[in-house]
């Protein structure tokens, strides 16, 4: 069951809503992140958060359309986007998008980031997307889609990532290694519509951007 859950971080000029929207069985709104579904007609099954950020007259549209809303309040343990997270945990997801997640808020950006790591944990596969990148948290293997050109960036987390195996991208590896620290992997080149990267040891961040 994949969930989307769209937060009030950067989204870009591509239509990636409707993309990701139309595969989601559960589409939950972290707070201001409802400015995006509002705009293209999109009903969301849950808007979540202390509404801070939210415009008001929005708020109000989706409370006439019966939309399930979940309010927290401001001081609290967990971010909006956090706390949409365990809600799609809660609802039995297996795989869950983040919209918008990364933004001018470089605190928000990296929070919603290393949430991929509980998500990993939890053996549900978790992504983070805006319209002209895609992050993954990369433990084992990969394939990724995408295009020829598409940047493709391997950065490692908590220490060196070791055995690192490749295909399909411009500069190879063959049980190489990215030390932590190092920006060693970053803009390295698809060279076809599918790459793959195989970890032996380590935990990595894996970003396809693309120009738009």
């Amino acid at each position: 069951m994949k969930s989307v859950i769209i937060a009030h971080g950067k989204l870009g000029k591509e239509d990636i809503v409707e993309k990701e929207c139309s595969t989601a069985d559960i589409i939950i709104c972290a707070d201001g992140g409802a400015e995006y579904v509002y705009k293209r007609n999109i009903i969301p099954d849950y808007l979540v958060g202390d509404f801070d950020s939210i415009d008001k007259g929005i708020l109000e549209h989706f409370e006439s359309r019966k939309v399930n809303i979940i309010r927290f309040p401001k001081e609290k343990d967990y971010t909006d986007t956090e706390i949409c997270v365990l809600k799609a945990i809660e609802f039995g997801s297996t795989e869950i998008c983040i919209l918008a997640g990364v933004g001018s808020r470089i605190d928000h950006s990296l929070g919603n980031i290393f949430l991929l790591s509980s998500l990993y944990d939890r053996g549900i596969r978790g992504y983070i997307a805006s319209s002209d990148s895609y992050i993954y948290l990369c433990r084992d293997e990969i394939t990724i889609e995408g295009n020829r050109g598409d940047i493709i960036s391997i950065i490692p987390l908590k220490g060196d990532a070791q055995g690192i195996y490749t295909s399909g991208l411009k500069y190879s590896l063959n049980n190489g290694t990215i030390s932590f620290g190092r920006a060693y992997g970053v803009s390295n080149e698809m060279t076809g519509s599918v790459c793959s990267i195989k970890i032996t040891s380590g935990e990595v961040l894996v970003i396809k951007t693309h120009d738009i």
